[in-house]
């Protein structure tokens, strides 16, 4: 399993999957529906899962992101942990209760998570697209085949 959730295209399908649920998720988002079975619930669970598999995938740059020297290179992607963190708290206060005040506060930081979000799928497209991008023979590779 470990090697399947490694692979580039496995990368890929979980970055696809991440932006086309935020959409959906966003977009059923309802403060009056205070339920663990709403639409937005589920979705955003499922979307949650994701997420925990999107981190794992890049457990190593995740690891590092907390030492100044690659959160000063990655202020982004540092950004949209720390708003991952805020979210899951937000989370982990419907737990306590499920009530209006945690639904606003809640409600709140989604706002600034889905545009931290945006900017981090806009800044790291380049490098999506290359995941299905073929590999280059390298030069020794191609040296054998030309003789």
């Amino acid at each position: 399993m470990k090697d399947l959730l490694s692979t580039k295209i496995s990368k890929a399908i979980v970055s696809i999957l991440l932006i086309i649920l935020l959409v959906p998720s966003y977009r059923t988002a309802n403060p009056y529906d205070l339920s663990w079975t709403s639409t937005h619930a589920i979705i955003s669970m499922i979307w949650y899962a994701l997420m925990l598999v999107h981190i794992w995938q890049h457990w190593k740059l995740t690891k590092a992101m907390f030492q100044w020297k690659v959160m000063k290179r990655n202020v982004i992607t540092f950004l949209t942990v720390i708003a991952f963190i805020i979210m899951t708290l937000t989370v982990l206060l419907f737990v306590i209760d499920v009530n209006v005040s945690f639904v606003d506060i809640h409600h709140q930081f989604a706002h600034i998570f889905c545009i931290v979000i945006i900017i981090h799928t806009i800044q790291k497209f380049k490098r999506l697209v290359s995941l299905f991008k073929k590999k280059k023979a390298t030069k020794s590779i191609q040296i054998l085949l030309i003789t």
